[in-house]
């Protein structure tokens, strides 16, 4: 085998392992309102919008923008979606996250189609150092720890309304994943009984 190949082979490898867990979050927000996604329920919490744009944000700021030339999507976008990341600038403090009204959902997920758009095409090129291979893993757990947040934010969300609204019809990941009256029913359940 020789290194083109070697090359080729990890590049795919590496744009499956990320086209699989960048589209977890997009099918957790399918079937969500812009309003289930924008609002947010406490100062601790972030909205779902917030969540898919901060991930494709660090993709951004972490890997592509590390290669020369590279031109930002907004340069805007920085302040709000940066979350802790002092020495990457200015930032909105997370209790203030949920006022944030533009961008829109829609632009948001404009925003990150075109990263994932730039992200496989570097992928395509071949990670060129262990920096960048380590980022890389990095950013895919960091998309995870945000599906896991994303998911809790909007159960506490559901859980504030008087109206006792359902995120989704089944627990996330499909069946098998939880007993009854544990996962997802149960949060919903343990949420009301400690309702503000």
């Amino acid at each position: 085998m020789n290194i083109a190949s070697r090359v080729d082979g990890a590049s795919c490898q590496d744009t499956d392992r990320y086209q699989i867990v960048r589209a977890r979050m997009t099918g957790l927000a399918a079937g969500l309102s812009a309003e289930d996604l924008g609002a947010q329920s406490m100062a601790d919490a972030s909205p779902g919008k917030w969540h898919l744009a901060h991930t494709s944000w660090f993709f951004e700021v972490m890997l592509l923008a590390r290669r020369p030339g590279y031109q930002p999507v907004d340069e805007r976008l920085g302040r709000l979606f940066n979350s802790y990341y002092e020495a990457l600038g200015a930032r909105v403090v997370r209790p203030n996250r949920g006022l944030m009204t533009r961008p829109s959902l829609d632009e948001v997920l404009a925003y990150r189609r075109e990263i994932d758009r730039r992200m496989i095409a570097f992928l395509g090129e071949g990670l060129e150092d262990p920096q960048e291979r380590y980022l890389f893993d990095l950013g895919l757990n960091h998309d995870q720890q945000h599906q896991e947040l994303f998911l809790t934010d909007l159960l506490h969300l559901m859980s504030c309304s008087p109206l006792e609204p359902a995120a989704y019809g089944a627990e996330p990941g499909g069946p098998g994943r939880g007993r009854r009256g544990s996962g997802m029913d149960g949060f919903r359940r343990r949420a009301r009984q400690h309702r503000p």
